[in-house]
């Protein structure tokens, strides 16, 4: 996945998006440093590790996420600063609720 591409998506591709998923109408939170990196690096960990669990790739992810230089986890926390950034262009009434 292009991650630079993504984080750069339309105003109006973030706004359909509330429309899919497992929660229709509910509005997603923006993805984070590490998320983006699992989202860039998801399908090749599947294609390394040949597993389709989402547990196992994540774990895989986190570990190589910890192993990544500075200059690497630099990048994915200024891309995570634009994707907070655009949600919130998107989404300018969005406030985090946690579900209790």
């Amino acid at each position: 996945i292009d991650i630079e591409a993504w984080i750069h998506r339309p105003i109006e591709v973030r706004r359909a998006e509330i429309g899919t998923g497992k929660q229709p109408g509910k509005i997603k939170r923006p993805l984070n440093a590490f998320m983006l990196y699992r989202k860039a690096y998801q399908n090749r960990a599947k294609d390394l590790w040949k597993h389709r669990n989402h547990q196992i790739i994540s774990q895989m992810c986190g570990k190589s996420w910890n192993l990544e230089s500075e200059s690497i986890r630099n990048q994915f926390n200024a891309w995570a600063k634009i994707e907070r950034e655009k949600h919130q262009e998107a989404h300018p009434s969005y406030k985090f609720t946690p579900a209790r």
